[in-house]
């Protein structure tokens, strides 16, 4: 009889362990598409907000409102030469072009950008872009999808 209540209780520790080891790797799960969104996002908007504030005027071949969305934006380098950078969207990544040139995804590869969409707003003495980025990342029951925004300003 006593073997039997040693067993129950070794039962029961092990179904305890297995959830706990269960709840752990989901949660893994769940934190890595989380991390993969925070990555690409930061990476993209940082480098949009930080190329628009740099920027001496913005391109008319940009598209605004729509997706995907295309931002082309021009002016100087450190050197005075002449820059153009484009920021668009193939195959749920942002990519960048500078000078005609790709230089590559701007997002990481374990995640997918489902909507990329410039504003242009122009005030009385400013001008800037607003930036709305849904990113995807996961699987099934750890799929995880989020929105964000970002604005910067002409110089």
């Amino acid at each position: 009889m006593e073997m039997l209540i040693y067993i129950a209780i070794l039962v029961l520790l092990l179904a305890i362990i297995m959830n706990i080891i269960v709840s752990v790797s989901n949660s893994m799960r769940v934190i890595k598409s989380l991390r993969n969104i925070e990555d690409s996002v930061v990476l993209s908007l940082e480098r949009v907000g930080r190329e628009v504030r740099q920027a001496d005027s913005i391109d008319a071949s940009s598209v605004f409102g729509s997706h995907p969305g295309r931002l082309v934006i021009v002016g100087t380098d450190a050197d005075d030469a002449p820059r153009k950078v484009e920021f668009y969207l193939s195959n749920g990544r942002v990519f960048l072009k500078e000078n005609d040139v790709d230089t590559g995804a701007l997002t990481q590869t374990g995640s997918k950008v489902s909507s990329l969409i410039f504003y242009h707003f122009v005030g009385a003495n400013s001008e800037g872009i607003r930036t709305e980025m849904i990113v995807e990342s996961g699987t099934s029951t750890h799929y995880r999808s989020e929105k964000f925004y970002s604005t910067a300003v002409l110089r």
